[in-house]
């Protein structure tokens, strides 16, 4: 018997509540970091549709545009910019961060019944990829969940191998009365790339003069990198008042006045990082500090992060749908930090971090948001994020002729770490940066699975790697302002997704990004044998305009300002055929098209070449019981 995630806007309904409604057995939700958010929504589910089933790595299941290495799994760097709150300690690898499974981006798996997932594809060059999802009721309310990825690839050139494993496992309960709810989770990060620092003549691949493109000479041929990161925590959570009585028509009404719930999250983050080199002295590292160490690069730095936090919300036992009349959040975070490597001496910090948030929805056609954190403690201290949401519909939520979405939000905070204090065999320095400062203005319309909209970025004090891949802060204030637009809709037998964007750029000198990005994808459906199966022949295309592209350095696991070589302006053409019978999408991928008119000026990050045409297998398969 499955006690619980059987409709969706009640996850955890006890036995004797469930209403007798016709369900889907088949349907798996899933959500993110906190009991909050499961009760503040319905759940999200998981994608098993063949739209996105010929996505195969991590880059390619959003809509955003990457420049990459010449490899899956390597280092990329975004074309938009996407400022973050660094929360007091920046723990994260913005080059790596959509390969790491961690405790913001865990998967708290809902399913009607037991299930597994599994998803492989096979490519050139030997590539592989493997994930599997499962979950299940292991005892009455209680339920597991484990998901595995990994990406195995020697890559098309010297030194560019990647190994990237992911694991997560998850365990959640709550009693009879749900008065008192418990979640475990575990993760587990392993990253292993190669890196040859690119190929030394761009001509060489350009110009077609080596088809095996294992013979172009690269500048690193010993050096590679090491990430891992693994962490556990648990979140429990006790209402304060009792369990609402069921309504009697016998007996007079009663005010059950709920005063919320007291919710207390535990989490450890240990994060190591190596970069590892046999040939220090390769001409590759000229013009950059003098080499410490002249027979081997061993630069080895940590960081562990033990996170206590308690707070109050106004949830009680109410379960909602997106609808939110009202929602009150505050609460208090205690942070103790230790970091060592990018100094001599290792560094501990203490802080003590308050947040809040609200939602108020308004004659339900309205819904106003806003979230604020400020940091406390010896470093970083005075750090705050602001951020406030207004979603409108124009009409009511059920009938409308679309909604209009205003936001805004304010990062005022210390730069990383990284950027103030570093010492390794490579590159050294020390920095004293002020306080850096964001503000975004957004405002949307979405009808029917399109939305038009504005985004205006003003940052001051913005902080970045120059040319000699050295930090830097700007003194001054610039500003980007971003006209774009999405969709995601159905008409007829096809399908669109897709999103443009046009960028004006307050300094193209310190800020490098391409002035239009495009990538959309068509598809179009096609039932087959009375509908027991689905045909679906799909074309993507991806495009931006030329710009001098950020470059990669392998020894700081980051990119950084050039002026020498422009790319982009290539069209990335992709085919799909793909096909579903029953419980099981298969596809077809042919990657790359227009590379073989000749064109070999696909190269996304200087002196990286991206793949050439070639063939991908895979298979999506999901079992019950």
């Amino acid at each position: 018997m499955v006690y619980c995630c059987l409709y969706p806007n009640s996850t955890f309904a006890s036995n004797d509540t469930i209403p007798k409604t016709k369900l889907d057995s088949t349907l798996v939700k899933y959500y993110h970091v906190s009991f909050d958010s499961l009760f503040l929504t319905s759940g999200k589910p998981v994608d098993t549709g063949l739209m996105s089933v010929s996505d195969v790595d991590r880059l390619s299941r959003s809509l955003a545009i990457y420049t990459t290495l010449t490899n899956t799994g390597l280092a990329y760097n975004n074309t938009r910019l996407e400022p973050v709150f660094n929360n007091g300690f920046d723990i994260s690898h913005r080059a790596f961060d959509a390969y790491l499974v961690n405790e913001q981006s865990i998967r708290y798996l809902i399913p009607v019944q037991p299930f597994t997932e599994l998803y492989y594809t096979s490519g050139s060059k030997k590539e592989q990829q493997l994930n599997l999802s499962f979950g299940r009721e292991l005892m009455p309310r209680l339920f597991v969940g484990m998901e595995f990825y990994l990406v195995n690839s020697p890559g098309p050139y010297k030194n560019s191998k990647s190994d990237n494993k992911s694991v997560s496992i998850t365990a959640r309960y709550h009693t009879v009365n749900e008065r008192y709810a418990a979640s475990l989770f575990y993760f587990q990060n392993k990253l292993l790339m190669q890196e040859n620092g690119g190929i030394t003549n761009d001509y060489i691949f350009t110009g077609n003069q080596e088809t095996d493109r294992r013979i172009i000479p690269v500048n690193l041929t010993t050096a590679q990198n090491k990430v891992k990161e693994s962490g556990f925590g648990f979140e429990q959570y006790f209402n304060l008042s009792a369990q609402p009585a069921k309504p009697d028509s016998l007996q007079p009404k009663k005010n059950n006045i709920q005063i919320g719930r007291i919710t207390h999250r535990f989490s450890y983050h240990r994060n190591q990082m190596l970069f590892t080199e046999s040939d220090p002295l390769a001409e590759y590292y000229a013009g950059f500090d003098t080499v410490l160490d002249t027979e081997k690069t061993y630069d080895s730095v940590y960081q562990q992060v033990v996170k206590n936090s308690l707070q109050w919300n106004t949830l009680g036992y109410r379960k909602y749908n997106d609808d939110i009349p009202f929602y009150l959040v505050a609460g208090i975070e205690h942070a103790y930090i230790q970091h060592g490597g990018f100094t001599e001496k290792p560094g501990y910090y203490t802080q003590l971090n308050p947040y809040a948030g609200i939602r108020i929805g308004l004659l339900k056609s309205a819904f106003l948001d806003g979230t604020a954190k400020l940091i406390t403690g010896k470093y970083s201290q005075g750090d705050l994020m602001l951020k406030a949401r207004l979603h409108q519909y124009l009409g009511t939520k059920a009938k409308n002729v679309g909604s209009l979405t205003f936001s805004a939000e304010l990062i005022n905070q210390d730069p990383s770490w990284f950027f103030q204090q570093y010492s390794s065999n490579h590159f050294r320095w020390e920095n004293q940066f002020s306080k850096s400062k964001f503000v975004t203005f957004e405002g949307a319309y979405s009808w029917h699975g399109f939305t038009g909209g504005a985004k205006w970025q003003v940052l001051d004090r913005y902080t970045y790697l120059n040319k000699s891949a050295k930090p830097q802060q700007f003194t001054g204030t610039t500003t980007l302002f971003d006209v774009y637009s999405n969709i995601d809709a159905v008409v007829g037998k096809f399908a669109i997704k897709g999103t443009f964007h046009y960028l004006l750029n307050g300094n193209d000198t310190l800020i490098h990004l391409p002035d239009f990005t495009m990538k959309i994808k068509v598809a179009f459906s096609q039932e087959l044998f009375n509908r027991a199966a689905v045909l679906q022949p799909a074309i993507i295309y991806t495009y931006y305009t030329a710009y001098k592209a950020d470059a990669y350095m392998p020894a700081l696991r980051a990119f950084y300002l050039q002026d020498e070589k422009l790319t982009g302006g290539y069209p990335f053409i992709d085919l799909v055929l793909a096909l579903k019978v029953k419980r099981a999408n298969i596809f077809l991928k042919y990657a790359n098209l227009f590379g073989l008119t000749g064109d070999y000026s696909y190269i996304s990050v200087p002196h990286y070449p991206m793949r050439d045409p070639r063939f991908y297998f895979g298979v999506s398969w999901r079992f019950y019981q």
